[in-house]
């Protein structure tokens, strides 16, 4: 994964390109300078928002600053089993 500034992403790929990397995407995506931790019951309700978004037709793309602990991520999955 590469991270840069939004506008250097033309260059970044370019070099990406050059060197012989293979690569699936070059785009630019949101990311959050603060992520915040939920507890399962947050995580609950933000995953349930999230699936309804994405199911929107008028909806490309869903971001979020939800840090989900291994710990969380393990409740939520026995919760959906």
């Amino acid at each position: 994964e590469v991270i840069t500034d939004p506008s250097q992403l033309v260059e970044a790929r370019s070099a990406v390109q050059a060197a012989g990397i293979d690569y699936d995407a070059a785009e630019a995506e949101f990311v959050p300078s603060v992520k915040v931790d939920v507890d399962v019951a947050t995580a609950q309700k933000m995953m349930a928002l999230i699936d309804a978004l994405e199911d929107s037709d008028d909806v490309q793309n869903v971001f979020t600053n939800m840090e989900l602990t291994p710990e969380v991520a393990a409740a939520l999955d026995a919760l959906d089993q």
